[in-house]
């Protein structure tokens, strides 16, 4: 167990962002008996070492969140929408003992409340529409929408994929709700 727990210290340090991290960890989920299409475990050839696998696996999930410095309520919301299915699947499995469902309940608790309880109080992020006949300067949008047109750095790091040009916007932004 203990050589594990080193292969997961070393993930952990290989991946400091803990967004990355735990994007890791959920792809360590599929790799031993969780089906996310389902959102069910599936059969592995060693049941008893997959279960083990998924509970360090999970430990280091609920690890993780504490660490995520949330942006949005929204990414908030994905990330308990995506860690939900993993610890349901596992708190059915069939192979877990008392003692271990009630330390995973625990766990699942507590990391559910966190995400909640910190995400609850970010801004929702929306999406503003912008005409792709229309090509506008990022400071404009961002004096238009924020009434503040220093916020375009926040615009520019949300949207760079998507923004080609700065001075020419056309597309549909995510910006934060404003109220």
């Amino acid at each position: 167990m203990q050589s594990i727990i080193d292969i997961m210290d070393n993930i952990t340090d290989l991946y400091p962002d803990p967004v990355q991290r735990l994007s890791v960890f959920i792809g360590m989920m599929e790799k031993v008996g969780y089906d996310p299409t389902s959102r069910t475990l599936v059969p592995t050839m060693n049941e008893t070492t997959a279960t083990s696998l998924r509970i360090v696996i999970l430990s280091y999930i609920g690890a993780a969140v504490s660490q995520i410095e949330f942006d949005s309520s929204s990414q908030a919301e994905n990330i308990l929408t995506s860690l939900k299915p993993l610890f349901e699947a596992q708190m059915g499995d069939s192979n877990l003992d008392s003692q271990a469902f009630n330390r995973l309940k625990r766990l699942y608790t507590k990391t559910i409340a966190d995400i909640s309880t910190r995400g609850s109080v970010l801004p929702q992020v929306v999406e503003f529409y912008v005409d792709p006949t229309d090509k506008i300067p990022l400071p404009v949008l961002a004096q238009y929408i924020y009434q503040d047109g220093s916020m375009a750095d926040d615009i520019l790091l949300r949207n760079n994929s998507k923004i080609i040009h700065p001075l020419f916007v056309n597309t549909t932004l995510e910006v934060i709700n404003n109220g």
